[in-house]
């Protein structure tokens, strides 16, 4: 089989493979324990209240406070099924929050489901110390495993990773854009009036914006007190735009980390007068940096990264069949990792965002990029589709189901490409629009296999939503190049 050929049924997880997701009382059972110890442990200590955190299928983490006590009881709480279904910015410009689905809607009167804490993923707020946080998984109202829950879609894959012998290694990078806060245009929704962090788009450059340095110490501060890992923080080209790198956890822990290093790299922005965006692209086309999130990965057997081919450039047979598998699921999965309308203005390769179905070694035009230095336990594949505004719970799990599925299937990727893929190879081309990427979605036997007809409908179903909303609010408004290009013409 070759990385380019459609997937089908041959090689996906069979039935015994597939891990089965949690019930509510296979979750109460096993983190009742561990939730207790940390209320009497950390009431002990003067903490008084938590965030608990539950995240969405849009990548954000919907967070209410709580007192201790309650937001650690290992029966769980209630879950408005409505955050299944909510649209980006919570129907912002055309006034629509939710789209309509079976889990949640009118038909049904938007029930609840049961949010269960995580123990292990239980911090204390170093810059807030009587403040700790936690996130949730889902269970369905009546107790059976949920299969909209983002998270226990990703534990589930990596749990067939570990059956396969292998610990899971996932590092993001991401970029963003900085601005100056100005709460009256920001509450206008005038964002394209907000000035850009920064005198210059200067790249690696400690200088271009007053009080970087301080901020990119503190955000990294924040983040080892809690736990995560950066390997790195430093303005981006673009005026306004930073890059943070993060470092390598195993696969569900590194999403944990991810979308916490977004709602607290924010916060820190909020309290020095900006305010951060991770939107695909916010700054002009074509002369500016759009905001990607390239995923790092690799696979480890006994310690070893089984990636690296020792006294070799190239990647180890395992990492070459793991990126076939990759390339062979890309298509399908796409619109995962370029989720919005917005994405697909990143879409360009001559700004490093890939635009098919390509690989090579230390490659940055190319969809994925092969890494083997400056160590052996450097080897490792980046995927640079995402953008910024993916959800890492199901990219994650998408590309390490992906990459599994290459291992199984010995799939071969192919050379290297060692140019620009569009001029030296033919390679497959990325869908381009939106409802093009979800048809792939919806109609892919991968998909299906790997996260369910049920996730499968309802993420589709979003899709469509964010399409729609996008039709009408283009229905009911002029727009700028119809006045420029109708208004003294005619």
């Amino acid at each position: 089989m070759t990385a380019g050929s459609r997937p089908g049924p041959d090689g996906i997880a069979t039935e015994e493979e597939v891990v089965a997701m949690h019930t509510h009382h296979e979750y109460v059972t096993a983190r009742r324990p561990e939730l207790e110890r940390w209320a009497r442990e950390l009431g002990a200590d003067g903490v008084r209240y938590i965030q608990v955190q539950f995240p969405d299928l849009l990548g954000s983490l919907r967070t209410k406070i709580c007192p201790l006590a309650k937001g650690l009881a290992p029966e769980g709480d209630g879950l408005n099924t409505a955050l299944f279904s909510c649209c980006h910015g919570d129907g912002e410009p055309i006034g629509v929050p939710v789209f309509e689905a079976p889990v949640g809607g009118f038909a049904n009167g938007f029930p609840n489901y049961i949010s269960i804490a995580d123990p292990a993923t239980v911090i204390r707020l170093p810059w807030q110390p009587d403040t700790a946080a936690v996130i949730t998984n889902a269970t369905r109202t009546d107790g059976e495993a949920c299969p909209l829950d983002a998270r226990a879609q990703l534990a589930a894959i990596e749990q067939q990773a570990a059956a396969m012998g292998f610990e899971t290694r996932f590092a993001l990078e991401y970029e963003l854009c900085i601005f100056a806060a100005d709460d009256e245009l920001h509450r206008q929704g005038r964002h394209a009036l907000l000035k850009p962090w920064g005198r210059s788009l200067l790249n690696y450059d400690l200088l271009r914006a007053p009080g970087f340095e301080s901020l990119a110490r503190e955000l990294i501060a924040r983040l080892d007190g809690i736990g995560i890992g950066t390997a790195a923080v430093h303005t981006e080209y673009g005026r306004g735009m930073i890059e943070y790198a993060l470092a390598p956890l195993p696969a569900l822990a590194a999403a944990d980390a991810a979308v916490r290093s977004k709602l607290y790299l924010k916060q820190l922005c909020e309290e020095q007068g900006l305010v951060a965006t991770f939107m695909a692209r916010c700054r002009p086309v074509g002369s500016e940096s759009a905001s990607g999130a390239h995923h790092h990965q690799s696979l480890r057997r006994d310690g070893r990264n089984v990636f690296n081919e020792p006294g070799s450039a190239m990647l180890s047979e395992t990492g070459r069949h793991y990126a076939g598998g990759l390339l062979h699921t890309m298509r399908e999965l796409h619109v995962l990792f370029r989720p919005t309308i917005n994405s697909y203005r990143r879409m360009d390769r001559q700004a490093w965002s890939p635009e098919d179905v390509s690989w090579g070694m230390e490659n940055r035009c190319t969809a994925l990029r092969g890494i083997t230095i400056p160590s052996a336990t450097s080897a490792r594949i980046e995927h640079r589709v995402p953008g910024a505004d993916v959800n890492p719970y199901l990219t994650i799990a998408g590309m390490l189901a992906g990459g599994l599925y290459g291992i199984r299937e010995r799939i071969d990727p192919g050379p290297p490409c060692r140019g620009d893929p569009m001029v030296e190879g033919s390679f497959e081309r990325l869908p381009r629009t939106l409802p093009d990427s979800t048809a792939h979605f919806r109609s892919s036997a991968f998909a299906r296999a790997t996260f369910g007809d049920e996730f499968v409908e309802h993420y589709a179903l979003g899709r469509d939503a964010e399409w729609q909303a996008w039709l009408g609010w283009l229905d009911s408004h002029v727009t700028e190049f119809e006045y420029r290009r109708y208004f003294d013409s005619l």
